[in-house]
């Protein structure tokens, strides 16, 4: 049995994604990016506002065990594909405490899965996108494939509507 509860994130949850971001996700995109920790914080912060005062424009959730945040999941809407009119919603970060055990990461990531498709189709969204970088990525795109998504190279596309 999992011990977290997801919470839509709050104001006050920002440093606590940034730390996890640091910790765990950081090493994946040096080299590429120079990581600016101000940015990402501007950037979930303004996430955090539009779920707020504009449903349905993006998802951010944080998954807690009492006041500790273990995962949270990213999700923004207005995509679109090149070849294609339709919108779709394109998973931004999924990111998990690395020192949970690999089924509790499972688990979490199982759960933004469900998170995202509930909010997908509750605001009418046809097409998720949910796509990694990360250098280990095969456990990530077998979930995806398991919950029936089309996996092409690192993205993953699901019709819901």
């Amino acid at each position: 049995m999992n011990n977290w509860l997801w919470h839509p994130a709050a104001g006050t949850d920002v440093p606590q994604i940034k730390h996890i971001a640091e910790c765990w996700f950081q090493s994946e995109i040096e080299g590429i990016w120079i990581p600016d920790p101000i940015a990402y914080m501007r950037n979930i912060t303004q996430a955090v506002v539009n779920q707020y005062y504009s449903p349905g424009s993006e998802l951010i959730r944080v998954a807690k065990i009492d006041d500790d945040i273990v995962g949270y999941v990213w999700v923004k809407r207005g995509q679109r594909a090149p070849w294609s009119d339709e919108e779709m919603a394109v998973v931004q970060m999924v990111h998990v405490d690395m020192n949970l055990s690999g089924r509790q990461r499972i688990a979490l990531i199982k759960d933004m899965i469900m998170q995202w498709e509930i909010w997908a189709v509750e605001y009418g969204i046809p097409v998720i996108c949910s796509t990694t970088m990360r250098g280990d990525q095969g456990a990530f795109l077998r979930l995806h494939a398991h919950q029936n998504y089309h996996v092409r190279g690192s993205y993953a596309y699901k019709r819901i509507g």
